[in-house]
Parts: C-alpha cells; structure tokens; sequence
C-alpha cells in the first residue's frame, strides 16, 4: 500500500468513527445485488470497425494499398475494482462511458446491466472507444479490439472513407442498416423529453439532461432545454441507440450500490420523444434530477454550490432508492462523500408528490454545500443549527420552482428561524407546528402566541454568517454583528423562540 492510500485509509476510519451516526444507515447499499440480465443483451454482432473487417472491406472495393488502414481507436474494457477507480476514469468528461459491451445488441427500455462475472463488491465492467494516443488513467482494461473509424478521422482524403468503405464493412458483417442511396445521407437525433410532475398536474421538462445516440463506437451528445427539446453534436447514417444517464459531470443519480440510473432508448434512425408518465420510476429519477440540476448549475440566489467534482471531493452520488422507508425522506453521509465510498446521499419513497421529493432532495444537497463550507465546523456542529439551515435552503429555493410550497418546523432542531430572517415568518399572532424532521415525526403540534419583527435578510447573508461557526448563539451573534438591519434587535427573541418548547 503506497503512502496516498494509508493517509486515504486513516482519513476514512477517523470519519467513520467520528460520524458512525450518520453513515450506519447507509449500511444497506452493501447488500448483493440481485439482478436479472439474462433480457439485456441479445446476440454479439460482428465488429464492421475492426481494423481486420476494414482491411477486407478496403480491398473488396479494389484498392490495393491497404497502408492507411491503420489503428485510430482502441475498443477497450476498464476494470475498475473500487470507487476510487471509477473516478479516476470518470474524471475525464469527454470519455463516453457504457455499462454494456457496444458489439452486442441490446434490449430497449432496460435499466441498468452488471457483467455477471463482476463481484457485487465492486463496480462492473466500464466500456468505451478511445484514441489511440489516449492518455489511459491508471486503472486495470482490456484490449478488446482495435479500431478504425473513419468518420472520426479528421484528415480525410476524400468521401470514400466515410461512404463506400464504411458501408461495405457494414456489408460483409452482415450490419448493413441502410440502402446504397442512402451512403451520402445523414441525419440528426433529436426529440422532446417530459415527465409528469404529481404536484403541478402537467408535464414539466428535466432541463440540463444530457441525451447521447450511439452508433456502434461514434457518440453524439445533447441536452434537454427549458422546453424539453433536444439536439446531438452529430449526425449519422443509418440507427442508433438513444441512452438517457440521470447525471451530470459533479453529480450522478444510483439506482443500485453500483448501478447508475439511466435508460436504454431505442434504436432507430430520426427522432426520439420519450414522455415519463406517472407512477415510472424515471418519474422519482427525473424529480431528483431537476433538484440537482437546480442547486449545481441554475440560480441559487448566491448560495455556494455543493462539492464540485475533483480530486478531493469526486462526484456526488445520490442514490434514488425505490423504497417506501417509513421513518427517513432521505439521508446524507459525510464520510460516504469524502472519499466518494458509496452514495452521499439517498432519498427514498417515490411515492410522495413531486414538490417534496424536490424539496428532500435540495435539503440533503444542502447538508452536502454545509460540509464543503467547513467539513469540521459542519460534522462537529449544534444539531438546531446544520439542520435549520437545511431546512431553510429546502423552502427558499423549493419556491423557486413550486411557489405555494409550504415547509413544516419544528422546535429545538429543525427549526424556522432562516425564513424568519428573510420575511418574518413568525410575524402572525396565532402558529403552529410540527416537531418533524428528516427521521420521521417527533412531538405532536405546537400552539403559540408569537409576535416576531425580524425581516429583511437575504438567504446569502444568513449562508456568509454560518461560515466557520457551529453554535446556534454563534450564528445569531455574527448575523447581527455583520449587517445593519433595521429589525436587528430582535433577533435575540426569535433565536430563543426556536430554541425553546
């Protein structure tokens, strides 16, 4: 074991066993997967883009020098052992990255396929096509074969590389998917991607949701606007296979330890438009998604984004687990995101309408900003405090997207005080709550006469504060200390309000 990984070993026990409160939920995303793929691919197909196919093709056309058939891709299979080598390789955004070999048919509409030779304890098999100067990360792969695509070769001699060579390797492999008329064709994917939000009662569109076509190894790229829309970078002759992966580079949705959630499209030539009815599990993966996307990429009001994808902090996981968990919306494990062992966070029961999977969603992913903040201040901080702010982030930026979305409270933990700071919430002469948190419901409804007069601070403001303190009088006091507001005076009253039953 070099010296990297005894300080990466030695980093992970101290966070177990400073925060084994937080991460023993997450125990259960160890169990076995069990998984049937006996469906997902159907028959190897034999490989038009092998520079062995393409020779023969070259020659059956009559052309005697073969010398520039040469090898322009490697047609490889990673093998990654852990999650540190699964980010090593998905570190790199331009690589595309299949969970199933790409010279094999494969059945639409699946979700997720592990090759059945592939330990549960560790993540499947990775595929992808490569340059052949390709800087490799340093993760164990196969050779499976070597390539010559010609579309992707940038210096052509002329049309007959991209037209007459690649449809006569497609001839002799018994791939041929379009007529000889169609050589100098081509066309672009494209479609409209929506799914159904319970709350709104209409279709809403997962905008940022990048959509890839496929055709043998050339990938093509998209991304769902504000209208549901989408075009590819590319075009092609002949079908190609629609894939649809809930993530983006800082962040990635999991149906599974290792699984990630995504869905195979069809294979076709022209558009595709899939519609995420009610009751699809894609529904529960698109709401999660939407949140995401929301608090990485959109307006967040100033707020500092959740950990970014890097050396230190990897990719966010979120497992979207298809579970009706009775005493947890979701959670969220520190220690699972430091080193990217596991999922960081889960939200479970799909179920529930879309605006409160929404707001779980942004809750948790604040939990996760909080801690890229100040890891220690955040896991050594006043439980009122880590979660208020929490809950306080879920209602602001919820009404973003859901205007009459009303968050509940409760007393001494997950408290109102950061939208009583932004509008006075407390502001009414008669309230009431429910003690409820994230774990479940607590304490049955409070009743008090409550008059507040604090107002006017920003969702930025309360966030700066918070910054490098863990205690609920620590957080009042640099709040005031910071800005002049005119209602200032009274933020001892409300702090002591929420602070008490």
């Amino acid at each position: 074991m070099n010296y990297t990984k005894q300080i990466f070993l030695i980093a992970f026990i101290i966070i177990n066993a400073l925060f084994i409160t937080s991460c023993d939920k997450q125990l259960d995303e160890l169990q076995p997967i069990n998984e049937d793929i006996s469906s997902f691919l159907g028959k190897k197909l034999e490989n038009p883009y092998s520079v062995k196919n393409m020779r023969k093709a070259f020659e059956n056309l009559k052309q005697n020098d073969k010398s520039g058939i040469t090898v322009s891709h490697l047609y490889i299979k990673f093998k990654p052992k852990n999650e540190d080598d699964l980010n090593l390789i998905k570190r790199d955004s331009t690589l595309n990255l299949f969970n199933y070999p790409l010279d094999y048919e494969v059945v639409e509409g699946q979700e997720a396929y592990r090759d059945p030779e592939v330990s549960t304890s560790q993540p499947t098999y990775l595929y992808a096509s490569i340059k052949v100067d390709y800087d490799i990360p340093d993760v164990e792969y196969e050779v499976i074969e070597e390539l010559f695509i010609p579309e992707e070769i940038e210096e052509k001699n002329d049309s007959f590389y991209t037209d007459d060579l690649v449809y006569e390797a497609l001839r002799i492999t018994n791939n041929l998917d379009y007529d000889e008329n169609e050589k100098g064709s081509k066309w672009r994917p494209k479609g409209t991607i929506k799914l159904w939000d319970k709350t709104k009662n209409q279709y809403v569109f997962p905008d940022g949701l990048k959509v890839r076509a496929t055709r043998w190894f050339t990938t093509h790229t998209g991304f769902v606007n504000t209208n549901g829309y989408y075009s590819c970078n590319g075009r092609f002759r002949g079908k190609a296979r629609y894939r649809i992966d809930w993530e983006r580079y800082n962040f990635a949705l999991r149906d599974g330890f290792w699984n990630s959630a995504q869905y195979k499209g069809p294979y076709k030539k022209g558009d595709w438009n899939w519609t995420i009815s009610n009751g699809n599990i894609h529904q529960f993966y698109g709401t999660i998604f939407r949140a995401a996307f929301h608090y990485y990429y959109k307006n967040i009001k100033g707020l500092r984004r959740p950990p970014l994808n890097s050396f230190w902090h990897v990719q966010l996981r979120i497992l979207a687990k298809n579970e009706v968990k009775e005493d947890a919306l979701g959670t969220h494990c520190p220690g699972c995101r430091f080193l990217g062992l596991g999922s960081a966070i889960k939200i479970y029961n799909p179920q529930r309408d879309s605006e409160d999977i929404y707001a779980t969603t942004i809750h948790e992913l604040t939990h996760a900003s909080h801690w890229n903040m100040n890891s220690w201040h955040y896991n050594n901080g006043d439980a009122i405090v880590v979660e208020s702010w929490a809950r306080g982030v879920q209602w602001e930026l919820t009404r973003m997207v859901y205007s009459s979305y009303e968050v509940t409270y409760g007393r001494l933990n997950y408290t109102g005080i950061v939208q009583d700071m932004i509008n006075g919430y407390g502001n009414r002469s008669t309230s009431s709550w429910w003690d409820y948190d994230e774990d479940g419901w607590g304490d049955p409804p409070l009743f008090k006469y409550y008059y507040d007069q604090v107002t006017g601070y920003s969702i930025r403001q309360i966030e700066d504060a918070l910054v490098g303190e863990r205690y609920w009088n620590n957080w009042k006091n640099d709040i005031k200390n910071s800005y002049n507001n005119a209602t200032e005076n009274n933020l001892d009253s409300s702090f002591d309000f929420w602070n008490t039953y």
